[in-house]
């Protein structure tokens, strides 16, 4: 295949993942405000958001992480070399194994609860009922992670068939079940953070329930068996264990910088949530896509030995991030305040946790740009079924983001952990892409840095002249309505600007990229 139809492939795989993704951040983002509505950067919010830390993270790892690092490269090169009765076969025993031992992990995870909580919520001591209520909101959650574990590995399947829009549109009705049971019971409910906690399993319950049908259509009969010893199981478990350290490093730092915020007293753990949230939003809009979508095609390349075709495929996915992720990272230092008083200040979140909120998005937002390297660069390892390396790499990164937020909570309180997750994210970066040309030989960088400065360059001043708009209006004191028209108008003002200044001096990137992106030549690839 020539690299341009490979790039169009891409982009179709990608836009398939990202149309459902953004529809499904919009969501995220209404559950987070009622989140935000009732709850604010309170006690309870803090507890609610410890509480589903262990959830949340095993979620990280399975859907966006290890299991399906794992799994997509195995099926991949069996689909190629066995039969589809063979395939099937090692499908459903992978189910049913993962089905059993996730529902003992159930179990354990609901009946060590307090413990956990202890643990990862160390700050909480001597705060009368807050690990209680802790425990209780983790045991109501830990079912999730036996549903989205099963979710997970339905994605896997149907995303080895280069199925993306099913899958990704799951989190659209896991957001939705939670915005439902919200409305019709947060405002009564004596302990909303119950209410929400009740919402994320309901949610996980449709996530699997809605790829099953799917995964009939394409053959899979779910016919019982265990088999912990078959081949292509053994193969997976053997590249999963150390990847689910390797693969969610970003997410078992931001567990970690819960633990540690914990420390800092009422409201930090809130806080970084919700700026985490908008962070979040950025990154889930195209970089996730992206990173789903190029897995299969890795391990395809892979499977094949093209590794030439792997090198294009990389300088192509990092021109297009940086592309989108530099202006994004300005746009959210320039309007970090503004954003979090028009997304969240409503209800109980007050002008101090928009300010705190707005303190901690700064620093996060540094990292954006190196979080979406490392999901371009994560993928390539796992389709050569290499997991050890992301291993070696995610636990130095660990150690340095612990020191580093140990150095600079203290002067820069919340702020400082939200820092030292964007340094750490720089040393994965760097640290992977030197490795991988280890692995794969030099990757042609003069193309990604030369893009990468007229990007940087160009969102600076498209930074400036969003600022300069700002300066024109007493933001925070303009009635609702006229705040979220004002920001509306400062993000198409930044937007125009940066493809103004790209249609001026960057118009080979740019004509590759809608290239790329052009309906008509995608339907050809």
């Amino acid at each position: 295949m020539k690299q341009k139809d490979q790039n169009r492939r891409l982009v179709r795989s990608t836009l398939a993942v990202s149309a459902p993704t953004f529809m499904s951040r919009i969501l995220g983002y209404f559950r987070d405000m009622l989140q935000a509505y009732f709850m604010g950067t309170s006690r309870g919010m803090d507890e609610f958001t410890i509480g589903n830390t262990i959830p949340n993270l095993l979620r990280r790892l399975t859907g966006e992480g290890a299991m399906t690092a794992a799994f997509i490269p195995v099926f991949t090169q069996m689909k190629k070399e066995k039969s589809r009765d063979e395939l099937w076969k090692f499908a459903n025993i992978f189910f049913f194994d993962l089905t059993l031992i996730m529902a003992v992990l159930m179990v354990l995870g609901i009946a060590l609860s307090p413990i956990l909580v202890k643990i990862i919520a160390p700050g909480f001591k001597g705060v009368e009922g807050s690990w209680d209520l802790t425990a209780h909101l983790t045991k109501i959650m830990f079912p999730y992670i036996f549903l989205i574990s099963l979710a997970a590995l339905a994605m896997a399947i149907l995303n080895s068939f280069q199925k993306f829009f099913v899958p990704a549109f799951t989190p659209v009705l896991f957001n939705l079940a939670i915005i439902t049971v919200a409305l019709l019971s947060a405002r009564k409910a004596e302990e909303p953070a119950i209410v929400f906690a009740v919402g994320v399993v309901l949610g996980g319950v449709l996530q699997l329930a809605f790829q099953i049908p799917f995964l009939w259509r394409n053959g899979m009969r779910f016919k019982f068996g265990l088999s912990f010893t078959h081949p292509a199981v053994r193969k997976v478990a053997r590249l999963m264990v150390p990847g689910i350290f390797g693969a969610g490093i970003v997410q078992i730092n931001y567990a970690i910088s819960r633990m540690i915020a914990t420390l800092l007293g009422k409201e930090s753990v809130a806080s970084l949530y919700f700026s985490s949230r908008i962070q979040e939003l950025t990154l889930g809009i195209f970089s996730i896509a992206l990173s789903i979508a190029l897995l299969p095609t890795f391990s395809g390349q892979a499977v094949r030995q093209d590794i030439q075709g792997m090198k294009r495929t990389l300088v192509f996915s990092f021109k297009l991030i940086f592309f989108i992720t530099l202006p994004a990272m300005v746009g959210l230092l320039v309007l970090r305040r503004p954003l979090v008083q028009v997304l969240f200040e409503h209800g109980v979140f007050d002008e101090r946790s928009t300010d705190l909120c707005a303190l901690c998005l700064f620093y996060f937002a540094f990292g954006l740009p190196f979080i979406s390297g490392v999901k371009i660069l994560a993928p390539a390892f796992y389709s050569f079924k290499d997991i050890k390396t992301p291993v070696f790499v995610a636990f130095f990164v660990m150690l340095v983001y612990i020191g580093l937020s140990l150095i600079l909570m203290n002067p820069l309180r919340v702020g400082g952990i939200a820092l030292a997750l964007s340094v750490s994210s720089v040393f994965n970066f760097i640290l992977l892409f030197f490795l991988l040309e280890k692995k794969i030989g030099r990757i042609e960088k003069k193309e990604i840095i030369t893009s990468g400065i007229k990007s940087t360059f160009f969102a600076g001043v498209m930074g400036a002249a969003v600022w300069f708009f700002m300066k024109q209006y007493d933001f925070q004191y303009l009635v609702f309505m006229k705040q979220l028209s004002v920001l509306i108008a400062a993000v198409a003002v930044g937007i125009l600007v940066y493809l103004f200044l790209n249609l001026l001096f960057n118009q080979e990137d740019l004509k590759g990229l809608k290239d790329a992106f052009s309906r008509e030549e995608i339907s050809r690839g």
